[in-house]
């Protein structure tokens, strides 16, 4: 009888999953330093105690982690001339897809509030809103990547043409809580009060965030590939997340009604910077997200 649980290939995949990160970790560095005309990471990490920007960089290490480790589980050791190169692209696209997500994110979904001018300010919100960017856009892409696993030239055109769509949700989602933000501050901009640093109004818009993406994957998983269907594909990845992501929103709000009953949440978050009552509204969103998909993966 064996105790030790441990497969060949599980520790072939641990050991590509270490190298893939610090790989990734080094571009990332690179890349960071490159960009950055008025700062250094380590400078801003290690001298100037720069908590925002420890929080951001943080998260970037902790998606490409998640991704890299997500993806290595698929690799077999005994078909290893076949698994690296489908190994190698799968991380290469998803990473490439989180990257667009941000950038859809920055120029188009939250264009008037600049993300890494706020943080390099210590910005605590802005961190917290990249983080919840960061990770939903990863949870997203592996969604996709169970999904559809990323074949050929035409499943990769049905996994872009998928992803600008729940771009496009995500979009609509975030100006739905930009109104109801304006709704009750008189018509005040959701954007402009991340610039003031609203630590409370951050964690909410990073646990929505997350919690979107988990009702998204939960809806990815839910659905069966059909090869060669790229009509059907994108309807039915349309229709199924809008269902979960209805159905989430709807279950959240009940949750909350019942645990908050006379808390007036919206003011104790956008106006009093109540860091507790956005700290429950987190705990409802990810575990209702969670929820989701442990009942409807298939």
């Amino acid at each position: 009888m064996s105790y030790i649980t441990l497969s060949n290939d599980l520790l072939v995949a641990f050991a590509i999953t270490g190298l893939l990160v610090l790989l990734v970790l080094m571009v990332l560095k690179k890349q960071l330093r490159a960009s950055s005309t008025d700062h250094d990471l380590m400078n801003e990490l290690a001298k100037k105690d720069n908590f925002a920007m420890g929080i951001s960089y943080a998260s970037s290490i902790f998606s490409i982690i998640l991704v890299v480790g997500f993806i290595a589980r698929e690799f077999n050791l005994t078909l290893w001339q076949e698994s690296l190169p489908h190994l190698a692209l799968a991380l290469a696209l998803s990473l490439s897809f989180i990257w667009f997500g941000k950038w859809i994110h920055n120029r188009l979904i939250l264009a008037d509030f600049n993300e890494a001018r706020a943080i390099e300010k210590r910005n605590m919100c802005a961190a917290l809103i990249d983080t919840g960017v960061l990770l939903a856009n990863s949870i997203v892409v592996l969604g996709l990547y169970k999904w559809s696993k990323a074949t050929n030239f035409n499943t990769l055109l049905t996994d872009i043409i998928a992803f600008i769509a729940i771009q496009l949700v995500i979009l609509l989602h975030t100006r739905w809580q930009e109104r109801g933000f304006a709704a009750t501050n008189q018509g005040a901009s959701l954007q402009t009060y991340f610039a003031y640093d609203n630590t409370s109004l951050g964690l909410r818009f990073a646990a929505r965030m997350i919690a979107l993406s988990l009702a998204i994957f939960a809806a990815l998983s839910s659905i069966q590939f059909i090869p060669g269907n790229f009509i059907d594909n994108i309807i039915t990845i349309l229709v199924n997340v809008v269902v979960f992501v209805t159905l989430h929103q709807i279950t959240a709000f009940l949750v909350l009604k019942l645990a908050l009953p006379k808390v007036q949440t919206n003011i104790e978050v956008e106006q009093q910077d109540n860091i507790g009552i956005a700290n429950i509204e987190l705990a409802v969103h990810l575990a209702i997200g969670i929820l989701l998909i442990r009942l409807f993966s298939i």
